[in-house]
């Protein structure tokens, strides 16, 4: 949780809104018994990033290769102020795909991958005429 947090809270600026514990109920909701753990959302602009850590039952399954055209493959995609300056800024600690392109609407855009190799898209709108 505290390396996804560094990411979304100290990188990218989120808020930490509330922090629950895992009960009975997670488990049931995502199919697995006894699970443990915590839950923490923070606040993206009016929407909710949910980060969830979980402590058991232990899970080895990671999915560090996927790419981002692979079926399956989703990401989360943040408006942010200034693109490029965020990349400059961070481009030596987070794992960005490539340098921020402009789109054919005149978005600036760039791919960066959190901790656990989920797919981040930063979006800079275009400029109101």
């Amino acid at each position: 949780m505290e390396t996804a947090l560094s990411f979304y809270r100290d990188l990218l600026g989120l808020e930490v809104t509330r922090e629950l514990s895992m009960s009975d109920v997670q488990g049931d909701i995502v199919g697995v018994a006894d699970v443990e753990g915590t839950i923490t959302f923070l606040d993206a602009d009016g929407f909710e990033v949910e980060l969830i850590a979980y402590d058991t039952p232990a899970n080895d399954n990671v999915h560090t290769n996927a790419l981002g055209h692979d079926v399956g493959v989703a990401h989360l995609c943040l408006e942010v102020d200034d693109v490029w300056e965020l990349y400059e800024e961070n481009r030596d600690d987070a794992s960005f795909v490539e340098e921020p392109q402009m789109v054919g609407n005149g978005a600036q855009i760039t791919y960066v991958r959190d901790p656990d190799g989920n797919y981040v898209e930063l979006l800079e709108p275009p400029e109101e005429n």
